[in-house]
């Protein structure tokens, strides 16, 4: 299971927060019974991604040239 850190709860309320009106719009789409359920399983995919995303140990830019250039 992957840990996320307390800061990275607040970084993750504050995505939602901010994608909560479009989710909001695009369920008028839907049909009145579904439009709770799908809005919790939508914000659970965002977590579940942005937690991935968080977690994620990407390389400086020194290691990523570098690692480029033997592809070469």
């Amino acid at each position: 299971m992957i840990t996320v850190s307390v800061h990275d709860e607040k970084e993750i309320e504050k995505l939602l927060e901010n994608f909560t009106p479009m989710i909001k719009s695009k369920l008028n789409n839907t049909s009145y019974q579904e439009r709770e359920d799908l809005e919790q399983e939508l914000k659970m995919k965002i977590c579940e991604k942005a937690e991935m995303l968080l977690c994620q140990e990407v390389p400086g830019f020194w290691e990523f040239i570098t690692e480029f250039l033997k592809v070469l």
